[in-house]
Parts: structure tokens; C-alpha cells; sequence
């Protein structure tokens, strides 16, 4: 039996997520984990280079909070 994939997955915003309307209401803070899962969305690539950004330093943001909305449309 296949397991859903947001059972396993310790990002906080998973693309398997059961709640549909996940890409406004879950958020993610910077250097937080990602949803691994395949194919990667444009919000997990968005969450891979801020995060990249974090670990160089060079992310000033580090307090806010982005939902994969905010990820998605804005510039970020």
C-alpha cells in the first residue's frame, strides 16, 4: 500500500498537501526543509535558492514567512 507522501514529508509546505488550498494558507521561513517530491514545482524552486542565498549569507530576510503563493508571484 502506497503511503501519501505528505505523511512522510517533514517540509512545511508539501505539493501532496490533502488541504487544496495549501498554497495560500501553509507557510515556509527560510532555511526551512523543502518537499523533495518530483516533479519540483516553481515554489520549491523558489525555496531552493533562498535557501542556497541563507547558507551564503547573503538572504536578509530570514524572519519572514512565505506561503508557495508568495513564493510563486512575487519577487522574492
Amino acid at each position: 500500500m502506497a503511503t501519501a507522501h505528505y505523511l512522510l514529508c517533514e517540509a512545511p509546505i508539501c505539493q501532496d498537501d490533502p488541504n487544496t488550498n495549501y498554497k495560500n494558507e501553509v507557510i515556509w521561513r527560510p532555511s526551512e526543509k523543502i518537499c523533495k517530491k518530483w516533479p519540483y514545482q516553481p515554489f520549491q524552486h523558489k525555496q531552493i535558492d533562498i535557501n542556497q542565498c541563507v547558507k551564503k549569507g547573503k538572504f536578509k530576510f530570514l524572519d519572514s514567512a512565505y506561503t508557495a503563493h508568495d513564493l510563486e508571484t512575487r519577487l522574492i
